[in-house]
C-alpha cells in the first residue's frame, strides 16, 4: 500500500476502501464497529474526515496505547453458569 496523502478533506468509504485494497463493506463494517469514525450524512451515506482515514491506513502514525496494571485488579465476576451447576467450579 502507498503512503495515504490526502488531497481532500473528506472521503466515501468507497474511496478509502480503494485505496487501502479492502472492500467497501469491510470500510463499512469498521465505521459501525467504532474502529474508524466517519460522518453519518443519511441512513446509507458516510464521510470520512481526512485525518480519520490518515489514522487507519497509517497505524504507526498513532502511538501504541500503553497497558497499565494495577495491583490487586482481580476482578470477582460472578458466573451464572456456574452458580447454576451448568459447568465445573
Amino acid at each position: 500500500m502507498t503512503p495515504f496523502r490526502p488531497t481532500k478533506p473528506f472521503y466515501s468509504p468507497g474511496e478509502i476502501a480503494e485505496i487501502a485494497g479492502l472492500h467497501p463493506s469491510t470500510i463499512l463494517n469498521y465505521i459501525k464497529a467504532g474502529k474508524l469514525y466517519a460522518v453519518k450524512l443519511s441512513e446509507r451515506t458516510y464521510r470520512i474526515p481526512a485525518q480519520a482515514a490518515w489514522l487507519l491506513l497509517d497505524p504507526n502514525s498513532v502511538p501504541e496505547p500503553e497497558v497499565v496494571m494495577r495491583e490487586g485488579a482481580d476482578a470477582d465476576i460472578p458466573d451464572p453458569d456456574r452458580e447454576r451447576g451448568l459447568v465445573d467450579a
